[in-house]
């Protein structure tokens, strides 16, 4: 069996390209919650998990169908499965961290960074990332970076499932 490599490296494309855009999506539709800065360290204002759990949900809310949606279109062509398959899953993988990488980078720094020099009190904006901005914390440790491959999986069984060689085979069985 060959490798069909121009359609693995247009469905890593499309994907590369999707998890970009996305990450712009992401930033632009966050809203960076301010804290305060106090002896060196960055406090968020007021305190409270939906504060800090807004990006992370927004990732998902945004991940999760556009790696559905990718691979649904992935599924439709029906050659070479298994190698559809993996090249979804690891262009999805990708797509997320490229996803992360280009919200976080367009987004505010790290507060706790920003923080260490700045007087007591001065308010500072948190940062993009899929962790609460701790001290401490890595800001891309987190589950929230499979929500674009579940996605995509669940896009991908979907169509081989109960895509269109079953619809059209029940069509055929009526008619």
């Amino acid at each position: 069996m060959s490798v069909p490599w121009r359609w693995v490296a247009t469905v890593l494309a499309v994907f590369l390209g999707a998890g970009a855009v996305a990450g712009v999506l992401w930033e632009s539709l966050w809203d960076a919650p301010t804290g305060l800065a106090f002896e060196g360290r960055w406090y968020l204002e007021p305190a409270g998990p939906d504060f800090t759990f807004e990006g992370i949900a927004l990732f998902v809310l945004i991940a999760f169908p556009l790696g559905l949606v990718l691979a649904v279109l992935a599924g439709l062509r029906r050659a070479h499965e298994m190698v559809t398959v993996v090249t979804v899953l690891v262009a999805a993988a990708l797509a997320g961290v490229v996803m992360y990488a280009v919200g976080s980078s367009l987004g505010p720094s790290d507060p706790q960074a920003l923080a260490a020099g700045e007087p007591d009190y001065t308010p500072i904006s948190s940062g993009l990332g899929l962790t609460a901005p701790d001290r401490g914390r890595v800001p891309y440790h987190s589950t929230a970076l499979v929500a674009f491959p579940a996605g995509a999986m669940a896009g991908l069984v979907a169509m081989y499932l109960l895509g269109r060689s079953r619809v059209d085979g029940a069509r055929s069985r009526v008619g």
